[in-house]
Order: structure tokens, then C-alpha cells, then sequence
């Protein structure tokens, strides 16, 4: 069951839009993906600042942003051919500290789940300006790294840490992400291109949304 789950959320995540060439890649990618069990920090619905520094990943530098994530706990998804350097955090590794960046209980991954509309999750309200119980609105929108609200975050794998729980009892966690990076491939870092179609639940016109980019054949 729970390999199944796996391989259904896996296509979910990476290949929405698949053809015969995706198919071949995401057998390759699938050797990283792995389930894990626990608390995560939840970044799908959330946007990102630009913190001023930059994050290395998987070799390539990018803009570092900072996006506040709620904390879930149950099977996620993760990236063992993540890792990155520099930024606020410094070094990280998926591989080699699982289950947290840094073996407690005080950081956290930000991992993949998928939520529909027949969930409530963890989100930022603005018109309440609190956090509430919502459900996600998955939506699609086109890349154009000019503007903030329609540039990009990947949160995929990367390290955060808890910082505090609402008076509803929402746990949250800073992440800290490259801007404007394509989730896909999972073992190489490359930006986002303008045109390009990005997934994501956060709210439209906040900055940096965490998603990623439909995948093509990368060549």
C-alpha cells in the first residue's frame, strides 16, 4: 500500500503532464524519492522573502528566500539527492540527517504532500492575517522572474526551524529555499525560465510562491 501511495504521489508531484520521455526520467529520479514518516514542515501553500544572502545547492548558487511553512506530521515525501550550503543555514544534507536537518526535534524538513480539495490545511488567511484551517487551491501559473508574484520558491528538501505555535495550535517553521529554482530534475539544480508553467497553492500576488514547474524534457 504504501508503495503504491508512493509511486501515485511521486507522478502527482513530478509528472502531471506526462509523455513517453517523462516517463523514462521519472524511473531514473525515483531512486532519491523516499517516504517519511513524522513531522514536516508543509511549504506547497506558502510564499517566500528574499533574505539577502545566497544558498548554494547541489553546486549552484541562487538567491536565498525564507518562507514560513506549517508543520504536519505523517508519511512525506523527500529527496535523498538534496543537499546545499551557505545561506542562513549553511551546510545540509537530506542523505546523510533524515528525519531533521540536524538530528532534533527543534529543526525541520520541508517535504512533499499532496492535498486536495477535500482536505483542510494549515494557511495563511490574509484577510484575517492569522493562520486558520483552509483548503488548498491548487493553481497554475506562468513564470516571469520580473515580478516577485509570479517568480518562484523551492522549499522541495530543504532545511527549517521550528519557531513557534498559534494560539489555534498551529506549529510553524522557517524554511530557507534558492528562489527561483526548478524542483525537477531532483539531483541538479537549475533555475526556472521565464514561460515556464509552476504549480503551487499559495495565494496569487504574494511573492516567491513555493511550487514547481511543470516538468519538460530537460535537454
Amino acid at each position: 500500500m504504501k508503495k503504491l501511495l508512493f509511486l501515485i504521489l511521486t507522478a502527482t508531484m513530478l509528472f502531471s503532464c506526462t509523455n513517453n520521455e517523462l516517463v523514462k526520467e521519472e524511473s531514473v529520479e525515483r531512486g532519491v524519492l523516499r517516504i517519511h514518516e513524522g513531522k514536516f514542515a508543509f511549504c506547497g501553500a506558502s510564499s517566500a522573502v528574499p533574505t539577502g544572502r545566497k544558498i548554494t545547492i547541489q553546486g549552484q548558487e541562487f538567491q536565498e528566500g525564507c518562507a514560513i511553512c506549517p508543520v504536519m506530521d505523517g508519511p512525506s515525501i523527500s529527496n535523498l539527492a538534496m543537499y546545499g550550503s551557505g545561506g542562513t543555514w549553511g551546510e545540509f544534507n537530506v542523505a546523510n540527517n533524515f528525519q531533521t536537518p540536524d538530528g532534533t526535534d527543534k529543526t525541520i524538513w520541508s517535504l512533499f504532500w499532496y492535498y486536495d480539495t477535500t482536505t483542510k490545511i494549515p494557511q495563511f488567511n490574509p484577510s484575517s492575517k492569522s493562520w486558520e484551517m483552509m483548503t488548498p487551491k491548487n493553481r497554475m501559473f506562468v513564470i516571469n522572474t520580473d515580478n516577485p508574484a509570479t517568480s518562484e520558491s523551492n522549499m522541495f528538501a530543504m532545511p527549517g526551524v521550528i519557531i513557534d505555535t498559534t494560539e489555534s495550535g498551529i506549529v510553524l517553521a522557517k524554511v530557507y529555499g534558492p528562489l527561483n529554482e526548478d524542483a525537477v530534475p531532483l539531483r541538479i539544480a537549475i533555475p526556472v525560465k521565464n514561460g515556464q508553467t509552476s504549480v503551487t497553492a499559495a495565494k496569487e500576488g504574494f511573492p516567491y510562491p513555493v511550487g514547481t514547474p511543470i516538468p519538460t524534457n530537460h535537454k
